[in-house]
Order: structure tokens, then sequence, then C-alpha cells
């Protein structure tokens, strides 16, 4: 007779990895365009960890999505007790929302959005689960994709993105956290050098390779995921390696030792 007790040993719940943003990480589950993200980040933990989206967007207008100061708020009513799981990781994937100009209703001002992104890295549930996260800056944006052609003035713009993409990297670094950098990797994919006019705005001819990672400006495209996929597993190899899924032990035994019956 198999010792059910002694086998039960051999099993441990699944340890979870959040993926939390606005509408960029909640149409990360899109198979629309060839490349599902959450898809390839789920196989790369498989039997490691579970992946878990949890981004935020409008249900019927997908240019409208949480900003930091929904974030706070939505935050602890998802986020589980040690008790009921426990989360490894969490990437933090705030800021295209927040950076829309003042004026506009997803606005939120730079100091708020600042001390926004250090509550909710700090906040006593992830402090009470000892979740390594990883925050993401916002990705660059490309006004010409985003203009309507009527005249009306853009509600994101590439200069004040970058000025949320820098102050995301700032809060970050000053509190110790791993930053995947988005915006940068999509600047430099871009040909785009310290010092010069910003890609992406309509300052300047537009660029063919920003525009291919973009597909209303905004949100991305399956190399824009792919582009995001590189650089997250990048961070977390450079910064936490033993999360890296190559470190990470199965959860359950491989067929030759696991029970049956």
């Amino acid at each position: 007779m198999t010792n059910h007790s002694a086998d039960e040993g051999l099993f441990q719940p699944y340890d979870q990895f959040i993926l939390f943003g606005d509408s960029i990480t909640q149409q990360s589950t899109s198979p629309a365009d060839g490349f599902v993200f959450q898809a390839e980040l789920q196989d790369a933990y498989c039997r490691r960890l579970d992946v878990i989206n949890r981004g935020f967007r409008q249900l019927t207008d997908i240019t409208s999505g949480y900003t930091t100061a929904n974030a706070i708020n939505v935050f602890p009513k998802f986020f589980p007790t040690p008790q009921r799981a426990t989360v490894k990781l969490m990437t933090i994937f705030f800021g295209a929302n927040d950076a829309c100009i003042p004026g506009t209703f997803q606005h939120v001002p730079l100091d708020k959005f600042k001390e926004n992104l250090r509550q909710l890295i700090q906040h006593p549930a992830v402090t009470a689960q000892g979740t390594q996260v990883i925050v993401l800056t916002p990705p660059a944006v490309n006004e010409y994709q985003m203009d309507p052609g009527d005249g009306s003035p853009l509600a994101r713009t590439a200069s004040h993105t970058k000025i949320y993409a820098d102050a995301a990297r700032e809060v970050a670094t000053s509190l110790g956290t791993p930053v995947a950098d988005i915006w940068t990797a999509f600047m430099t994919a871009a040909g785009w050098k310290e010092g010069e006019p910003l890609t992406g705005s309509k300052e300047i001819p537009n660029n063919a390779k920003l525009q291919s990672l973009l597909t209303d400006g905004l949100h991305l495209t399956a190399d824009g995921y792919r582009m995001v996929l590189e650089v997250v597993m990048e961070t977390i190899r450079q910064n936490c390696p033993e999360l890296s899924p190559e470190q990470l032990p199965w959860v359950h035994p491989p067929w030759t030792e696991a029970p049956r019956y």
C-alpha cells in the first residue's frame, strides 16, 4: 500500500510570478500579433512558478488603462497574503498613462507618480512576502502613430514620457530595486543616442524601428513584447540569478520519482 503521508511531502503549491501593470501588461496575454509575452514567460517558468497577469485597462477603450493612482487602490485587493500563496517575483509596469500631459484625465503629477511607485515597491504586503520586485520603465512612444490627424493635441509626447521613465528608474534605483529599462531598450533599438532629439517626437522624421515596436504609438507589437521579455529575463539573471528559471527546481518530481496510486 502506498504511504500517502510520505507521498504528500514530495508536493508543494506553486509559488507565483505576478505581472502588475496597465493595459500593456493586460494585453501581454493576447495572441493577436503572433507572440504572447505571458505565455513565453510561463513557458520559461513552467513547473517552477505560476505567472499571474494583473494588468488593468478599460473594457472598451484599449488606449485607457490604470495609472499608479489606481494601482495603489487595487493592489491590496489582489495581492495574496503569505498564508494563501508565496509571490517570488513581481513586475511593476506603470507610467505610460501617468505620463499623459497635464490637463488630460489620466495625468498623474510627477511627484505623485514617484510617491505611488515608492509605496507599491515598499508596500507592507510585499515586505511580508519578501517578494523580489522588478520595476519596468514605461516604453517610448511614437507621436506619429498617436496623431489622429485632425489637429487635436496629443495626450502623450515623447519628451513627457521620458520624464516618467527617468523617474521610475530613479525611484527604483534609490530603493535598491532592479530596473528593466524598457524605455532605454526601445530607444536604443531605434538608434537614439543621449543628447539627440528624441526618437518618437514629431520634431524629427518618423523612425521605422520604433514604429515596428508599437501598434498605435503606445501599445506593443509582437516585436515590442519580445524585447520586453529579453530585458526582463536579463534583469532577473543579472540582479537575482537565484530566481532565474534555470536555478529554480521543479515543484513536482519527475515521473520516475512521482508517487503512483
